[in-house]
């Protein structure tokens, strides 16, 4: 069975994490994200995967070049505009001539999306859209359903009054090529907004909603970014988790819960609490980081200070005892100097 990707977001509330890395590879737990998407898949059968690109598309091909490495045989669609999560599959209509799955390249999924198929084909409908329990319903797009499933109505992040679900979209749909006549050619859309409504209000279409069941993690905020690297670390039952070359000098200290990629260097009496280090990353002696997130190849000078919340880019160079305020964005391959 076949299944896309939709990879193609800029990813802007991450920045500058993803100044210069498209938001579906930040790597999670030291994995790039869409490199798990690409496993899960693969482990459940999916071999043949397209993924739409924009933003740093030459970062993911250069990493994951025909996917073979993963399991699966990858294609990609390279857009000039951003073409919305329906306009980036209509571009691959001929792709899909059979039921296939669709699902968002930003989140971080431990799931069955084979089971996921099968109730939508044994359900007859057009278009199933997996649902997850949301913490806080106004701020999602929720999914209202009868008894049977079947979708009554969308409604988009309403006001508390009005919710009448906690069931909110999350991004997964399992589609039959009957949903390409409800996507216009060569113009932005999207599914939520556009195509579900309009197969809706059509009335010869079987929508059904389903829970995805599982784990599912959304990347798109630096807070969920982060959960999702400490829920790895859970599932793992391990605190700390070190990349290959990584080194941590005698007198150092790891506290709370830290990711740190590969090749990263801490130097002696330096401390750490609750931080992700990019690759690469190289903090000097009696630094003191403390809730910090740092894109590949940041440096921390002797006796830095990185406050509780501060984001680094990529390459970004912190002086001998400066400080980095909290909840700081430094973009990318800036110098921090003042103490």
């Amino acid at each position: 069975m076949k299944a896309m990707v939709l990879a193609a977001g800029e990813g802007t509330r991450l920045r500058p994490l993803t100044e210069f890395c498209p938001k579906p590879m930040v790597p999670v737990a030291n994995t790039p994200l869409l490199e798990r998407t690409l496993a899960l898949l693969a482990g459940q059968g999916f071999r043949d995967v397209a993924v739409n690109l924009y933003h740093r598309a030459d970062v993911v091909r250069d990493a994951l070049g025909d996917g073979s490495r993963l399991g699966v045989n990858l294609s990609y669609s390279d857009e000039e505009i951003l073409m919305g999560t329906a306009g980036g599959v209509k571009r691959l209509e001929e792709h899909f001539s059979e039921t296939f799955l669709v699902l968002y390249g930003d989140n971080l999924y431990r799931a069955d999306f084979t089971a996921l198929v099968e109730r939508h084909r044994a359900s007859g409908a057009a278009a199933t859209i997996a649902t997850f329990t949301a913490a806080d319903p106004t701020a999602c797009g929720l999914v209202e359903t009868d008894a049977r499933g079947r979708v009554r109505r969308f409604r988009e992040k309403p006001p508390p009054e009005e919710v009448v679900t906690d069931q909110a979209n999350a991004g997964v749909y399992v589609l039959e090529p009957e949903v390409f006549r409800f996507i216009p050619e060569g113009v932005p859309f999207d599914f939520g907004r556009d195509v579900f409504p309009a197969m809706l209000a059509d009335g010869g279409c079987i929508l059904q909603a389903f829970p995805l069941g599982g784990y599912l993690r959304d990347t798109g905020t630096l807070a969920s970014y982060r959960q999702a690297n400490w829920d790895v670390l859970e599932a793992d039952g391990s605190p700390f988790l070190l990349g290959e070359g990584a080194t941590v000098a005698r007198g150092a200290l790891l506290q709370g819960r830290c990711v740190l990629g590969r090749g990263v260097t801490v130097g002696a009496k330096a401390r750490l609490r609750d931080c992700i280090l990019w690759d690469g990353c190289a903090v000097a002696a009696g630094a003191t980081l403390t809730g910090a997130t740092l894109g590949s190849g940041c440096v921390v000078g002797v006796g830095a200070t990185i406050e509780p919340g501060a984001v680094l880019g990529d390459g970004v160079r912190v002086a001998d005892g400066a400080v980095v305020p909290e909840d700081a964005r430094i973009s990318g391959h800036e110098t921090v100097t003042h103490p």
